[in-house]
């Protein structure tokens, strides 16, 4: 992985709930941040993910992703095609993400982020906005909808921003159960989105809800 992409993987980590919620004295709903800092919540979008539209196609794994990396956390996991994509698990020094991904191709990367509590899919989309602003003050959501992928209602979410003058482009899928939250994210440079936006799409695909015993 290049340095590059590496800051992009380091700024997606922090997308857990690195945040809490307070009010102020005249009842203004504020989220307060690790650093000290602190922010209207209804700055950080302007709308409610209960507004999205749905997605009227149905997403389901393909074919070629037959091998399962399985989140310790939760019962969800990720199906890949191991003929296009490598995976390893976090590092010793991490607790997160819990599996990183590389496209065989190259620079197409992803990763996965789970924790044992349930989120909102709509402070999941604010908390993803949030995080990325730490990364890149000029980010932007150029997509957001749900759909439904094997079966589940899922939060999708595109972002574009720039680091170190390299535009980038995160394209994210984002679920929550009572057991547990999930952010499957995948990044690359803009200029690789256009070229890679369906592999990386296929990819994300490959998430499902495990059904335990």
């Amino acid at each position: 992985m290049n340095k590059l992409l590496l800051l992009f993987a380091l700024a997606i980590t922090s997308f857990s709930t690195a945040q809490t919620k307070a009010l102020t004295e005249k009842g203004q709903e504020v989220l307060l941040f690790d650093n000290g800092t602190w922010k209207y919540q209804n700055d950080s979008i302007s709308t409610k993910t209960d507004s999205l539209k749905i997605n009227k196609k149905e997403f389901t794994k393909t074919t070629g992703a037959t091998f399962l990396t399985k989140s310790k956390n939760f019962n969800v996991g990720v199906y890949i095609n191991p003929t296009k994509w490598t995976f390893a698990p976090h590092r010793d020094n991490e607790t997160s993400p819990e599996y990183r991904y590389s496209l065989k191709s190259g620079n197409g990367f992803a990763m996965i982020i789970t924790e044992g509590t349930q989120i909102d899919l709509e402070n999941l989309r604010q908390i993803a906005l949030l995080n990325a602003q730490k990364a890149s003050v000029d980010v932007v959501e150029t997509s957001a909808e749900y759909r439904i992928v094997n079966h589940k209602k899922i939060l999708c979410l595109k972002f574009q921003g720039t680091i170190k003058g390299i535009k980038f482009v995160y394209f994210g899928y984002y679920y929550s159960n009572n057991k547990g939250t999930v952010q499957l994210i995948t990044y690359t440079s803009q200029q690789s989105f256009i070229l890679l936006e369906k592999e990386l799409e296929n990819f994300l695909n490959g998430l499902v809800e495990i059904n335990e015993p």
